[in-house]
């Protein structure tokens, strides 16, 4: 009898070890796939979901997110995404607007930089051309207007009123600042859209700079 018992114990022991080793190789079979999933944060190089293509985008908190065209829909309808794209980095047509719902905004040094921060509502169009254009349409209106009235320069127009004239460059500069951090979509007015805005002003700058250089070398007004 105890020759049976011991035999008995024997089998539990290998039997349970038997089943521990089978469960321990499973696992060490299934963990580098686990890994490699969160590891890629749910990307993976195919660009469908089953049979629906793929949407890459960011949530609110900044974490990346993949899914079809509806749940992206779902999301940003409920104010959960950031910013959208699809795995070319083309904003498909369903999502248009999707950018300028978002919560996306710009630092201070991307506004400011001479190159346009990627996926700008602006497109290719930087801070500074904005801000500079805007400038130069007030300041070109408002020179030539005074030259007319008055013969007098720009830098005497200046120093007739720098207070005023400063304190409109400042709102001008923080207003764009606002707009273009905020990634806020421009809306047009008739005939005055934003491509029209930055024709009008790179215009303006050619127009202002070549103003300020007549009347530096020949030191009378221009009009």
């Amino acid at each position: 009898p105890t020759h049976v018992l011991h035999n008995s114990t024997m089998s539990a022991f290998t039997v349970t070890a038997s089943l521990a080793s089978r469960v321990a190789s499973a696992a060490s079979t299934t963990a580098p796939r686990r890994a490699v999933v969160v590891k890629a944060g749910g990307f993976t190089p195919d660009k469908t979901v089953g049979t629906e293509p793929v949407v890459f985008f960011t949530d609110k908190n900044g974490d990346a997110k993949r899914g079809t065209e509806a749940e992206y829909v779902a999301a940003r309808d409920s104010q959960e995404t950031y910013r959208a794209s699809t795995v070319t980095g083309v904003l498909p047509g369903w999502a248009a607007g999707a950018i300028a719902d978002s919560t996306i905004n710009y630092t201070i040094q991307q506004a400011f930089a001479f190159k346009a921060p990627e996926g700008h509502v602006r497109g290719t169009v930087s801070g500074p051309e904005l801000m500079n254009g805007r400038l130069a349409m007030v300041a070109f209106v408002s020179a030539a207007g005074a030259e007319l009235s008055s013969a007098e320069t720009v830098s005497q127009q200046f120093a007739d009123a720098p207070v005023a004239v400063l304190f409109t460059i400042s709102i001008i500069i923080f207003g764009s600042l606002i707009s273009y951090q905020a990634n806020t979509e421009p809306t047009a007015v008739g005939p005055f859209t934003a491509e029209k805005e930055v024709l009008n002003g790179r215009c303006a700058m050619v127009g202002m700079g070549s103003l300020l250089a007549f009347e530096t070398l020949k030191h009378v007004a221009l009009l």
